[in-house]
């Protein structure tokens, strides 16, 4: 074959199989099964709360980590309130002034306060130098232990809770953790549930709770008095989306791709009595609202879901970590949604 024919041979050869591989790339792209990142709102608000059932912070960035946010020295739920005799949790659901208590952080000092009351300062150094360790008992009996911040602070709940024998104790990635989150299949209907397993502190279940505004205020448009986010206490709050989209979640990415923190849902976050004490005054509703509206309309439909959840109704989404990073108020939050809902 002469040299000339070869080159055209090899030539349209060449072209062929860049023209194939464009093709399967596009294809690739656009293949309507392939889950794509969605641009669906804006980061609204950041929340940490570092002493479980206490009042939170807002913040205006936060770091994404393994075990949940942080901001300087301020964790989410690394701090537990427990029975000094019998190391069970005290929570607002049975304690709702707990709600009003405040803490902040600065060089190593954790200060707590109570309404009305003092302000109590706990170097964390000395706590982890003493290393008294307590054992705190948690839902569905699980423990987790930490180190006791000491008699003052533990004073400062029991006056203003008018109980006794209370302690703060501060969580350690070294000390025993019985508490491990691992994803059961009941948890979504129709989709298969990611199997992960993350370490979490004192928080409820996740590390991550993710609400929208768009579901709050489906949500006030049935209520009498309207709430707000506080009440669901999540650490995202995601403006800009439909009500309910979150409900189709499947991955969150918030900022851009080569930069933005991400997150893998694998849970619709049910909730409890908690949502009826009022941030603002720790009193909870007479009429059990807004947990009684949600049970109207949020239940778990038949199926897995609905023998997991039972009379527990759903408002926002538990998450973990898939790439840490920092997030800001204001970042575009990207999705990429379930096949299906839930």
């Amino acid at each position: 074959m002469p040299n000339d024919d070869k080159k055209v041979l090899l030539a349209c050869i060449g072209g062929s199989i860049l023209t194939y591989n464009a093709f399967r790339l596009l294809k690739a792209y656009y293949d309507p099964t392939k889950p794509q990142w969605i641009l669906v709102g804006t980061v609204k608000y950041l929340r940490v709360f570092p002493i479980k059932s206490c009042r939170g912070q807002e913040a205006l960035s936060l770091d994404c980590e393994e075990r949940g946010v942080s901001t300087g020295d301020l964790h989410d739920r690394e701090f537990l309130v427990i029975n000094g005799r019998t190391g069970l949790f005290l929570t607002a659901r049975a304690f709702p002034r707990m709600i009003l208590m405040e803490c902040s952080a600065t060089d190593g000092v954790l200060n707590v306060s109570a309404p009305s009351l003092r302000s109590v300062a706990v170097v964390l150094d000395d706590i982890r130098n003493h290393n008294v360790v307590r054992r705190g008992t948690l839902h569905r009996q699980s423990q987790a232990d930490g180190l006791d911040c000491g008699d003052e602070v533990g004073a400062l709940f029991d006056d203003f809770l008018g109980i006794s024998d209370t302690r703060l104790i501060y969580y350690q990635p070294h000390l025993f953790n019985g508490r491990p989150c691992n994803p059961q299949s009941a948890w979504w209907n129709n989709n298969p549930v990611p199997r992960r397993t993350d370490t979490i502190m004192y928080a409820d279940l996740a590390p991550y709770l993710i609400t929208t505004e768009g579901s709050l205020h489906d949500l006030n448009e049935r209520l009498e008095t309207p709430v707000s986010s506080l009440n669901f206490r999540s650490n995202i709050v995601v403006d800009g989306c439909a009500a309910w989209d979150e409900d189709r979640w499947a991955e969150i990415r918030i900022g851009e791709e080569e930069e933005g923190a991400q997150l893998q849902c694998f849970k619709p976050c049910t909730r409890c009595v908690l949502t009826t004490v009022d941030p603002a005054t720790g009193e909870k509703h007479a009429d059990m609202q807004p947990l009684k509206k949600l049970r109207e309309f949020r239940l778990a439909t038949e199926g897995p879901m609905k023998e997991a959840f039972g009379q527990s109704p759903m408002f926002g989404v538990n998450a973990g970590l898939q790439r840490p990073g920092r997030i800001y108020v204001g970042q575009t939050v990207y999705v990429k949604y379930k096949p299906s809902a839930f």
